[in-house]
């Protein structure tokens, strides 16, 4: 018996004599089964999904990633596109404050317009944003079943993916091939060096067109997660919510960009953007 999360599987191996106890390791003679839910997971498989979508984001960010405040690596400015990131103002006197403004806003010959942002001003537009998708949120939540529906479609990449990887097939043989035969008899080295090649930019062509549908494929599962883990954190919530909540903020906010002109939106897990 083998455990994945809160899955079992059975009859991993299985006796071949019963006298003796001699057993075996199953490759195929008897039926293996998947039992659901066996046992009480460590972790919750929600938050689990939830862990992974957050490290796949933060992997995107690279050496970006700041994680010293929930705010941190989750505001954009809308001028450069850098972080927003905390600054003090008056740090020696009763007027000490947090703010928050682009990292990039000094440096270099231009100067973002975007203003700076207070953390209860963030936390406030936050809760407009988040009750704004609670009072829509039987429409919204039928539009993210028809997207994660037409995400988690991967039919047409499925076809294509097996075209390429029956070309990427008969495009060996035919390479291994080409070789044996220059190597048994004479031939044209020219000729040969020719015919090799135009096989080698066949698989090469084959191979990063799978490559790429393969990324695709992953990406589109990943959208459909995040799409998944907002849709479970919206349906939890029923009524207007009136206290900023970090765990809310981390789990089911993709990102804020603030502008110029004082708006602040908000986009949320799935793509849908509000402004708070």
């Amino acid at each position: 018996m083998n455990c994945i999360g809160d899955w079992v599987i059975t009859q991993k191996c299985f006796t071949v004599d019963f006298l003796n106890k001699v057993k075996k390791v199953n490759e195929g003679e008897v039926p293996q089964y998947y039992i659901e839910r066996s046992h009480q997971p460590i972790i919750d498989p929600q938050e689990f999904d939830l862990v992974q979508i957050e490290y796949e984001r933060r992997k995107k960010l690279d050496h970006r990633y700041s994680g010293n405040s929930i705010f941190s690596s989750r505001i954009f400015c809308g001028d450069c596109g850098a972080f927003y990131g905390a600054k003090v103002w008056h740090s020696n006197s009763k007027y000490r404050r947090i703010i928050w403004q682009c990292n990039e806003k000094f440096k270099g010959d231009h100067k973002c317009r975007t203003p700076h942002l207070y953390e209860e001003d963030i936390k406030a537009r936050f809760l407009a944003a988040f009750n704004k998708l609670i009072a829509n949120s039987e429409t919204i939540l039928e539009d993210c079943r028809l997207m994660q529906s037409h995400l988690t479609d991967c039919s047409a990449i499925d076809a294509e993916l097996e075209g390429l990887l029956q070309e990427i097939e008969v495009v060996t043989g035919l390479t291994q091939r080409c070789i044996q035969e220059n190597a048994h008899s004479a031939q044209s080295q020219e000729e040969y060096t020719e015919r090799y090649n135009s096989y080698v930019a066949r698989y090469d062509a084959a191979k990063d067109r799978a490559d790429n549908l393969q990324r695709e494929k992953k990406e589109r599962q990943a959208k459909a997660d995040a799409m998944g883990a907002f849709m479970f954190s919206l349906s939890e919530r029923k009524n207007i919510i009136t206290e900023f909540d970090d765990r809310l903020w981390l789990t089911i906010l993709e990102k804020a960009t603030a502008y110029h002109d004082g708006r602040l939106i908000f986009t949320f897990r799935g793509g849908i953007e509000i402004e708070g």
